[in-house]
């Protein structure tokens, strides 16, 4: 078997045929000048830089370096979630990195852009080329040309065998039979058999990279008009959604654990009103979100609400008496009176970890566990509102009313459980799917589908029959050795009285 060409060659080979390929061999004093018309991309360095193989893994493990954030850091919160999260040092540099909002950073949607130009890029280097070459085969080539495949092999079968027509059918049945698409050419006393096959597998790498290409594009079309956010959701409850003009309501929550009390899963009933009608229903849990009017509703998180109460317990003493005067349970922003008092008490507001901001005079809750739960009591002396106290569960002794003759005391509290939902849009969710059915495609075309070419030059010669094969297989070399090797057997033990008597008999089929 003689030296096969290299890639390189062999593309020139597909598009000039073997005439062109060895007048590119010659010396360049034997070759007509030719004039270099227009400037192409194509052979630059700039293209070169933008197609090669290392700047794509490079841009992929950063972004997957990226999305490990993405993946373990709550997205689109706000900032005060992250400072409380992660402390005022790491939750700044969160917020300021943008990596609370990752997937709509300038830094990630430029990565993801480059590497779309970096599929693109090797695209427009090859696939022109190669789809070109498949239509643009070469029937009619050389015997040197033959000589240069990686498959080659000379035949001399006796005259006899098969007339000139036999010897010709007989080819194109031996190559139809491996399931070539045969062509035939006469070329003066020659008779060439050109036969292919899996010409679509040429495709199958392109078809991959643009598959990449759409997916890609998928993503960034989500990354610039989706968003993902976080919402704290209560039994019971109905917000409106804004970014869907409808509203959500959720009518209960519950959790299943596992026999040694540890979280198995958790749910959420929901429905979809629109115009005060439910328009739809469904329990989501994790990885089954409800999806209506393009928005997704993940089930997220869960925990005790931390800026709501369903009710609160207080005491009550006498501060001059120092005498228990009996406990209050305060439902929710209800006005109770308190008995053998004067007071009259409603709970206004809760907070799960008390904080207090001396620039913009307000309190607000540094995060969402209860490290320092408070309530804040409007207060009411004979009909009369008298202040909005802050009560203290972790500090009773502190006591802002002096002048009232009671003690207040925060002893308890009852939280309403919460279900965290994320709402998405992802308007490049269909087009990432369809560009991983065409990753699909491409991948199985590359991987089972393979492109084959034999040729076959027929002469006849001092009552022999001269047949020259050659041929190539763009993959599995070796299953096409295999396969050249059975056509060349096949050729070579024909039979004139064989090929005859096959003919016969179909004649005797179709007759019958």
């Amino acid at each position: 078997m003689p030296d096969g060409l290299t890639p390189d060659e062999q593309q020139t080979v597909e598009l000039s045929g073997a005439v062109g390929y060895y007048e590119a061999k010659k010396p360049p004093a034997e070759l007509k000048k030719e004039t270099k018309q227009g400037w192409s991309l194509r052979g630059t360095r700039i293209l070169a830089i933008l197609s090669s193989l290392r700047l794509a893994i490079s841009l992929f493990l950063i972004l997957a370096f990226l999305t490990i954030f993405g993946t373990f850091i709550d997205q689109g919160r706000e900032s005060s979630f992250y400072l409380s999260q992660y402390g005022e040092k790491w939750g700044k540099w969160i917020v300021r990195l943008k990596v609370d909002d990752i997937y709509h950073s300038w830094y990630y949607v430029s990565l993801l852009s480059l590497l779309c130009v970096n599929a693109l890029s090797c695209v427009y280097n090859r696939f022109p080329i190669t789809f070109k070459s498949m239509f643009r085969e070469r029937v009619n080539v050389s015997r040197e040309f033959l000589k240069k495949q990686r498959e080659y092999r000379e035949l001399t079968l006796p005259e006899g065998l098969f007339s000139e027509e036999g010897a010709e059918k007989h080819v194109q049945s031996v190559f139809s039979k491996k399931r070539y698409k045969v062509q035939t050419l006469q070329d003066g006393q020659e008779t060439i058999v050109f036969g292919q096959k899996g010409v679509w597998g040429r495709i199958g790498s392109h078809t991959a990279h643009l598959s990449v290409i759409v997916i890609l594009g998928g993503g960034l079309l989500g990354s610039l008009l989706g968003f993902r956010l976080f919402g704290t959701f209560y039994v019971h409850s109905t917000t409106f959604v804004p970014q869907g003009d409808f509203s959500l309501r959720v009518n209960k929550f519950w959790i299943d654990h596992y026999p040694n009390g540890m979280v198995k899963s958790y749910f959420s009933d929901l429905d979809v009103l629109k115009h005060g009608k439910v328009v739809q229903h469904k329990v989501i849990s994790v990885n089954h979100p409800l999806e209506y009017d393009g928005l997704r509703f993940y089930q997220a998180s869960f925990g005790n609400a931390f800026d709501r109460l369903t009710s609160a317990k207080v005491l009550i003493v006498n501060r001059v008496k120092r005498q228990f005067l009996g406990q209050v349970i305060l439902p929710w922003n209800t006005l109770k009176p308190v008995a053998k008092t004067d007071l009259s008490l409603k709970v206004v507001r809760y907070v799960s970890d008390f904080a207090f901001d001396p620039k913009t005079n307000s309190v607000y809750s540094k995060s969402e566990k209860e490290g320092n739960p408070a309530i804040q009591l409007a207060v009411y002396q004979n009909g009369k509102e008298i202040g909005r106290p802050w009560f203290f569960y972790n500090f009773p002794q502190i006591q802002v009313m002096k002048n009232l003759p009671y003690f207040i005391v925060f002893a308890g509290y009852d939280a309403p459980l919460y279900t965290g939902l994320e709402v998405a849009k992802d308007p490049g969710v269909k087009v990432v799917w369809a560009g991983s059915f065409l990753l699909v495609g491409g991948l199985f075309l590359s991987s089972y589908v393979y492109h084959r070419k034999i040729w076959a030059r027929i002469r006849h010669t001092g009552g022999n029959v001269q047949i020259v094969l050659g041929g190539f297989g763009h993959k599995d070399k070796l299953g096409f050795e295999k396969e050249f090797q059975e056509v060349v057997q096949e050729i070579s033990s024909s039979r004139k009285q064989d090929f005859l008597g096959a003919k016969g008999s179909a004649t005797a089929v179709a007759a019958g």
